[in-house]
């Protein structure tokens, strides 16, 4: 992978925010709102944008009569995600062995 070659998935800070809040397990709404700070919409353009890239699923039901989405990463997602880590770990050991 190079710079350039980045995914747009992980372009922009709230989408990492998302992706690394949801390593840990599956997360409502309500939940990756508060992690991220993020507002409704932005949050929620962002997580369609995911959605389509899919790097995670969306799940919708009912508690109490209040519908409630929880979203979960998916394996392709998690994959993707790994190597954009492993990427900039390389990136930074290639800065420490110059140095």
């Amino acid at each position: 992978m190079e710079i350039s070659s980045i995914p747009e998935a992980f372009q922009t800070s709230l989408r990492i925010a998302i992706l690394s809040a949801l390593i840990s397990g599956t997360k409502t709404f309500k939940d990756l709102k508060q992690i991220t700070g993020a507002t409704d919409g932005n949050l929620g353009a962002q997580l369609r944008k995911l959605e389509e890239f899919e790097y995670i699923t969306v799940n919708k039901n009912f508690v109490k009569r209040k519908p409630q989405s929880s979203y979960t990463i998916t394996k392709y997602g998690l994959k993707q995600f790994k190597d954009y880590v492993n990427f900039l770990g390389s990136l930074l050991q290639n800065y420490d062995d110059e140095k």
